[in-house]
């Protein structure tokens, strides 16, 4: 596994916008095409959305750590934030209507990605989250 990109963010919503940059650049270096990098870059901006707003609660002095790896086969992506704990379930889609608020930016990150899970810390603090896309072939 090859590291491609490791950069860390304030929690703050004005830092969105390098962060979708680095996705955008990183995703065109493995050879995405450009509908596949704006899912992607557009997932990992929801991601970090649900981090400022949820995991540190808008508080700015966060921060989330992103890192792009590339395997043989796979684009691999970490969030890091050092916020509280939160559970597997969140991560889980729940069954809503889509005309009710909430849960949509969720569906489309497990859309975009082939792989979703939370992976556990060993500090009582932070999450990391681990997003997968397979590489598109040739």
């Amino acid at each position: 596994m090859k590291l491609v990109r490791c950069e860390h963010y304030k929690a703050c919503t004005n830092e969105l916008s390098e962060i979708r940059s680095v996705v955008r650049c990183a995703c065109k270096k493995m050879g995405f095409s450009e509908s596949e990098i704006n899912l992607l870059t557009l997932a990992i901006d929801e991601a970090c959305t649900n981090i400022i707003r949820y995991a540190y609660c808008g508080d700015k002095s966060g921060r989330i750590d992103l890192e792009v790896y590339q395997s043989e086969s796979e684009a691999i992506f970490f969030l890091t934030d050092y916020a509280k704990c939160i559970k597997k379930s969140c991560l889980e889609i729940k069954d809503k209507k889509l005309t009710e608020p909430g849960g949509l930016g969720l569906k489309l990150i497990h859309k975009a990605m082939d792989s979703v899970q939370l992976i556990s810390l060993s500090d009582p603090v932070g999450n990391k989250l681990e997003l997968r896309k397979r590489l598109p072939q040739g």
